[in-house]
This record gives C-alpha cells, structure tokens and sequence, in this order.
C-alpha cells in the first residue's frame, strides 16, 4: 500500500469520518531516542508493524529525514504522547534515507512526503492517520479508532467498497441481499462486508459521522467507496439487485452525492 503524499491526504479524509476514541495511559519513553517501553520498538520497519499486530496493538511510526529543529520539536511532542499511550501502542523511528528502512519506505511511499510524518498503523494494518510535518497530542491520540472504523478503512486502502452493515440483532436471515452481493462473482474481490453492533458505543461517533441513527432501531447498510465517501444506505431486507440498482443510478446520474466532490476525490462508486 503505498502512500504517495496525495494519497496520504486521501486517508486523512477518510479517517476524518471517524470519532476519536481516546485512552490514557502512563510510562513515559526517551524522547531523543523515540523508543517505546517494549521490545517491539527496537527492530525497524516492517518487523515492527507485524510485532504491534501480533500484540494487537497500533504502531506509530516516525519518519523523517534529517535531525533538525522541526523533527526534534516533532520528536518531543511524539514521544510525550506515544509514552502515555503505551499499553495500546508501540513506536518506531525511521530515518528514510537509511537504506536498512528502504522495504518499510518504499511499502507505505513515503520517501517523497513532507517531513517529519507520522504514520498511525491499527493492528489489523489500515493507517488510521497520517500527520506531516506538524502535528499535536490531541491528533496522535486521535489516531486510535473504532474497531469498525479501522475494518472499513483496511477496506477502503485496498481499493474495496464497503459494505457497512449496521446491526441491531443477531438475526441470521438479515442482510441477505449484501450477501449475495458480495459473494457474486462480479463484486466479490472488489467489495468487503463490515459488520458493526449499533448498540456497541464505541461505534457511537463513528455512525454518528455516517448519518446513522442508532435510535432508530432500524439496521441499515452503508455502502463506502475509496478514500471513504458514503454513497448510499439501504435497509437491511434490501435485495442484491435493489443494491446494484442505486448504485448504478448513482454513479450515472452524479459524480458524487448530492453532485460535489472534494477535490482529489473519485467520483461515484468504485467500479
């Protein structure tokens, strides 16, 4: 998944869409070194990504390309905020001119981005924000999501549609028309099926920022395309062709709901 500088924007629009869920947490690191209380933070680059997933936890990555005053400024603020955030994430520091980083540098296409940056890396690997050049505690924080947020964008940067389905039971027989959606042939590798429990409150802000309404007590399916735009929501007893209907109606009739995109968007659904 490479992050060229456009597209690390693009995943700061789609993680925007969810709430901040924020932990607190004591043990606080060495800042000059940028190194976490584990053992974890002392191998680089991938290694490291795959440790954090193993103890399921978030990796905050640091990169940057030379020690000046802006990325030890960027160190400091880093290390205060990663250090009481421990128990939920590791950090590393990558110096992308270091050849011994070039898999880690040349995996996330960082090597042309603004530095310092901070990558924030949830444990089943969807980047949940990327931070350039300045950033605060408040945003690094910020970086620790919902469970279904971060399965919506693991999604979202493989280049899938999403398929959100928002449930309020565990009846067996709902959503079957995004069942069948996703196991047909045509949408199979290009779609994805998040499921999220309306009443888990972690979600809370999350469906909040999609328009969902909880109270309701009605489960809905919000369908999500690349870097993360709503385009459509269907009741849960919605057929497969009802689905593939709207969503050809929507990609033929705007480029974006209600007819505006942000820039650097695609427009409608991916295909």
């Amino acid at each position: 998944m490479k992050l060229s500088h456009w597209r690390i924007q693009r995943i700061v629009i789609a993680a925007s869409m969810a709430g901040a869920f924020l932990f607190a947490h004591s043990s606080p690191g060495h800042a000059q070194q940028l190194t976490a209380t584990s053992a974890v933070s002392q191998s680089a680059g991938n290694d490291a990504v795959q440790e954090a997933a193993r103890n399921g936890k978030y990796l905050f990555v640091f990169f940057y390309k030379q020690d000046d005053q802006q990325t030890q400024s960027m160190q400091r603020v880093f290390q205060d905020a990663t250090g009481k955030m421990s128990d939920h994430a590791d950090t590393v520091a990558i110096q992308i001119t270091d050849p011994q980083n070039a898999a880690i540098v040349k995996e996330y296409g960082v090597s042309r981005a603004p530095m310092p940056l901070v990558l924030a890396i949830a444990p089943n690997g969807a980047v949940t924000k990327a931070l350039p050049v300045n950033f605060n505690e408040q945003q690094l924080r910020e970086a620790v999501v919902s469970t279904g947020t971060a399965s919506c964008l693991k999604a979202l940067q493989d280049r899938k549609v999403v398929l959100l389905c928002v449930k309020m039971t565990d009846e067996p027989k709902a959503f079957q028309g995004v069942r069948d959606l996703s196991v047909d042939p045509q949408f199979a590798e290009s779609s994805q099926i998040v499921n999220v429990n309306a009443a888990d409150p972690s979600e809370a802000n999350f469906l909040q920022s999609l328009k969902v309404d909880t109270k309701a007590n009605k489960a809905v399916t919000v369908v999500l395309t690349p870097p993360g735009q709503p385009v459509a929501t269907f009741q849960e007893n919605a057929t497969k062709d009802e689905i593939v209907q709207q969503l050809t109606k929507l990609s033929s009739s705007s480029c974006c709901p209600g007819g505006t995109c942000a820039p650097g968007q695609p427009c409608g659904p991916a295909k």
